[in-house]
């Protein structure tokens, strides 16, 4: 009976494990909350919805705060079959830290900037934090599979 119970256990613990999501997908995830973030500021950006500070700085907010969480994502060699994660993320580590820099001192500063109500200078700091993201993606992430 016991090793039963024993045995029970031992897949009740395996289960969530097994239901877990792979580095792909968190970071898929993650990073698609990070575009449904900066995407409503792209509007404004764009003159295509009005410009609201408040809106807009909670916006900026959000983006600040899930910036950093796809980079925890990243372990050695978690391509996957789903993956447009490159090799070159693993291959050149002072690069991609250097990408990932660049787009969390961006964002950081979208969100100061955002405060400031001078929207010539919102545009001005969104195109900065679109420009790390085109630039991580021109080295890091590869075609749709």
């Amino acid at each position: 009976m016991k090793k039963i119970l024993a045995a029970l256990l031992l897949t009740a613990l395996a289960i969530p494990a097994a239901m877990a999501d792979s580095p792909t997908e968190v970071r898929t995830q993650s990073f698609k909350k990070i575009l449904r973030a900066f995407e409503p500021m792209g509007m404004v950006v764009r003159d295509r919805d009005p410009y609201n500070k408040d809106a807009f700085i909670k916006q900026a907010d959000t983006l600040k705060q899930l910036s950093a969480e796809p980079f925890n994502h990243f372990p050695q060699g978690s391509i996957d079959g789903k993956s447009r994660a490159k090799p070159e993320i693993w291959s050149q580590p002072a690069k991609f830290q250097s990408a990932k820099d660049n787009f969390l001192k961006s964002v950081n500063d979208l969100s100061s900037t955002a405060r400031s109500g001078d929207l010539a200078a919102i545009k001005k700091s969104y195109g900065v934090v679109a420009q790390s993201c085109k630039a991580c993606h021109d080295s890091f992430r590869g075609p749709e599979r």
